[in-house]
């Protein structure tokens, strides 16, 4: 017997209707808030993500899928949605169109990390880029979008939110971070020795608990933004304020890939029962086009994983609703197959749900197949019913049968589904 691959799930027609309810709520925000649908492939050039996500990036040094072609290219599996909606936007000229470009995507990634709940190799994002707005009212509707879709499933999550400043203040603080690291380097782990070198910020990332300890007197980033940094983040604060997002400022707040500028957020649920939750996140990253090879387009966006918000609305005791069941069975007990087959279709043609029976079964256990699958009713065509011109209804949740003419069924249907 072949096996799934470890670290990917197969999502059985028993739950796939909580992913359709998934993908409904995004096209619904999506409206709402006139975001276009954008699609990339699976994999890329291995090039496009080492310099959009970073090589001090666990992604980029860790995770990534990458293996060569019979061409001999260097190809990697897409690790997150980003950096292919990036190259897409500038090899297909977007930005001649009409600024802001509004984008969304749902698309799988693949991670080769260890498998836990609600994160897996395979794993899929719901994704909203907006190119060509660096203003307030971009950086609010960002959170405001990703907001609206957890409030969709009853989640009224905190945001957690820090301002990484512009060029000259990360220098700043890249150099003073780096001379308050320096005496404690070599006990650090060899990944933030790396970081060290690449980029100092990543070292705020590190989830080793002796790094952590080192870091945790730390100068904040905070505290070396300029002034017009420092006006840009209080005015988001404030903004946050006004319109009722809770949020809570985290200095240490740095996401995990390098392209990242400016605002930085997460989206944290905290309950009693299951603790502390991270959910998704984004940020700004203005440079990110211009490194590689676009003009510089501001950008700002974010990402949520479906398997990990499915399993905490499980966590959490939150019900998707399931799809209503068929309106209509119906059971033959018949040879004349042409007939039940074209009304079965007619029945179709006009919008109900129907099912019938592919197995040949006997009427008992169409009825008993009818009882499972919850059919609200069930519609009998025998030999007499054809010859009479005439149709037996059972309602399945009153029990009550009735027998009707062929050409009233679908007005009684209307009516009674």
């Amino acid at each position: 017997m072949i096996n799934i691959p470890k670290g990917t799930k197969d999502i059985l027609p028993k739950d796939s209707y909580k992913w359709q309810i998934i993908r409904n709520v995004a096209n619904n925000i999506a409206d709402k808030y006139n975001l276009k649908e954008i699609s990339t492939p699976v994999f890329e050039s291995t090039e496009l993500f080492v310099r959009s996500d970073g090589d001090s990036s666990d992604i980029v040094n860790k995770e990534m899928y990458t293996f060569l072609d019979k061409g001999n290219r260097s190809i990697t599996l897409k690790p997150e949605g980003t950096a292919g909606v990036v190259r897409s936007y500038i090899e297909n000229g977007l930005g001649n169109e009409i600024l802001p470009v509004k984008l969304f995507y749902i698309t799988p990634c693949y991670r080769y990390e260890k498998p836990q709940a609600g994160r897996l190799r395979e794993h899929h994002q719901f994704g909203v880029e907006i190119f060509g707005a660096n203003s307030l009212a971009s950086d609010i509707e960002a959170i405001l979008i990703a907001y609206d879709f957890y409030k969709s499933f009853n989640i009224e999550p905190t945001v957690l939110i820090n301002f990484l400043g512009c060029d000259e203040c990360k220098q700043n603080y890249k150099k003073i971070l780096r001379e308050f690291v320096l005496p404690n380097l070599d006990n650090m782990c060899e990944d933030c020795h790396k970081r060290y070198e690449t980029n100092p910020l990543r070292l705020l990332d590190c989830k080793s608990t002796t790094c952590q300890n080192f870091l945790a007197k730390a100068p904040l980033i905070s505290e070396c933004l300029c002034e017009k940094c420092k006006s840009k983040f209080n005015d988001i604060t404030r903004m946050l304020t006004s319109i009722g997002i809770k949020y809570q400022i985290d200095p240490k707040l740095v996401r995990g890939l390098d392209y990242y500028t400016d605002l930085v957020f997460e989206f944290w649920d905290f309950d009693e029962n299951l603790g502390k939750n991270a959910l998704g996140g984004g940020g700004r990253y203005d440079k990110l086009v211009g490194s590689i090879g676009g003009k510089d387009t501001p950008v700002i966006g974010f990402g949520i994983g479906i398997e990990r918000l499915l399993t905490y609305l499980e966590n959490k005791n939150i019900h998707l609703k399931e799809k209503e069941p068929v309106d209509v069975y119906v059971a033959s007990n018949t040879e004349n197959e042409n007939y039940v087959i074209k009304f079965v279709k007619s029945l179709r043609d006009k919008g109900f749900r129907v099912d019938s029976d592919l197995m040949s079964r006997s009427i008992k256990s169409q009825f008993k197949y009818a009882d499972k699958i919850n059919a609200k009713f069930v519609i009998v065509i025998g030999d007499d019913e054809i010859n009479e011109n005439k149709i037996s209804i059972k309602n399945m949740r009153s029990s009550e049968q009735i027998k009707i003419w062929s050409n009233d069924v679908v007005e009684y249907l209307k009516q009674n589904v």
